[in-house]
């Protein structure tokens, strides 16, 4: 009988097909042996930040993987060499950007010494996968890209956690995960037809000045004159690679932040007015309500009645 790799020995030494070619890494094992019955199984997963000498050179893997890249640059060759013994053509791979490959598919991955790669994967099988990632247009050897990468990033990060440390619930919570994630995918997958690396990283760029620094926008075209574009191209660059428009993503992005303060912080209405730059709690509250259908202090008022009936 073949023994199973348990949770705690995967642990204490690392399957042959992990690299140890990392400066960091967050690693977590559901079950190296996974039942290829079931529709979709989950093997392990995690996230690694390589070091210069990183190079994974395989030809005998046994599961689907699914590699996402957080931050850096390199280069990802699949299948076996060509006739005259040279390897297949090199496929580029930066941030933004996924790739798969399949059970017994040759593959070999290597980082670009200045920009080391920094990167999420999850390993698994399952009667549905091949179907699943064919339907997507992700067939086992193929890079894409996809719009909203910090979307697809927080379920790899939320995948993590859920299997490590270990607990009877991880098998579960990976594998459900797992459908979200290809669901995720399948929503922002980029067609390459509507790849212009240049305005796409105007895009990136721009809704991350959008996200990260709401507090400081009252206004789309004040990021905009930050950023360089004009209000116009804004509009275009998420008409062509969102699905919002900036004004939405900017009003939804500072009222959800003021629900945190109103829920949490349970400061004044007329506070979180104040911190967004409000003139006045009348315009923030008309703000509020569009987007969420209540008023702030009805919302904090509520928020407050449900926290001293929990305790």
């Amino acid at each position: 009988m073949v023994k199973k790799h348990s949770l705690r020995s995967a642990g204490k030494r690392l399957p042959s097909f992990v690299s140890r070619q990392v400066a960091t890494s967050q690693r977590y094992f559901v079950d190296l042996l996974p039942d290829r019955s079931q529709s979709l199984a989950v093997a392990c997963g995690g996230y690694e930040h390589v070091r210069k000498d990183y190079v994974i050179s395989r030809n005998d893997f046994p599961y689907f993987c699914i590699e996402f890249v957080c931050a850096g640059k390199g280069k990802v060759w699949f299948g076996e060499r060509a006739a005259d013994g040279q390897p297949q053509e090199a496929l580029p791979i930066h941030a933004g950007m996924l790739f798969t490959y399949g059970p017994g598919m040759p593959h070999r991955i290597e980082t670009d010494s200045k920009h080391l790669l920094r990167k999420h994967y999850v390993d698994f099988v399952g009667r549905q996968a091949g179907s699943r990632l064919r339907r997507m247009g992700l067939t086992a050897g193929s890079v894409t890209r996809v719009s909203h990468p910090d979307e697809v990033r927080e379920i790899f990060d939320l995948m993590l956690r859920c299997g490590s440390p270990p607990s009877v619930h991880s098998e579960t919570l990976c594998t459900q995960l797992l459908g979200v994630l290809l669901a995720k995918i399948n929503q922002r997958i980029l067609s390459e037809e509507v790849i212009d690396d240049r305005a796409f990283k105007s895009y990136e760029q721009f809704r991350r000045i959008l996200v990260d620094r709401c507090v400081q926008w009252q206004s789309v075209e004040s990021a905009c004159a930050v950023a360089g574009i004009s209000p116009e191209y804004a509009c275009r660059l998420f008409a062509r690679f969102g699905e919002d428009s900036p004004y939405r993503l900017l009003t939804r992005q500072r009222m959800s932040l003021a629900a945190e303060w109103l829920a949490h912080e349970q400061v004044l209405v007329r506070e979180a007015a104040h911190r967004l730059g409000y003139p006045d709690q009348y315009q923030f509250s008309r703000a509020f309500k569009r987007v969420f259908g209540i008023a702030p202090a009805e919302f904090r008022r509520g928020h407050k009645i449900a926290t001293h009936s929990a305790g």
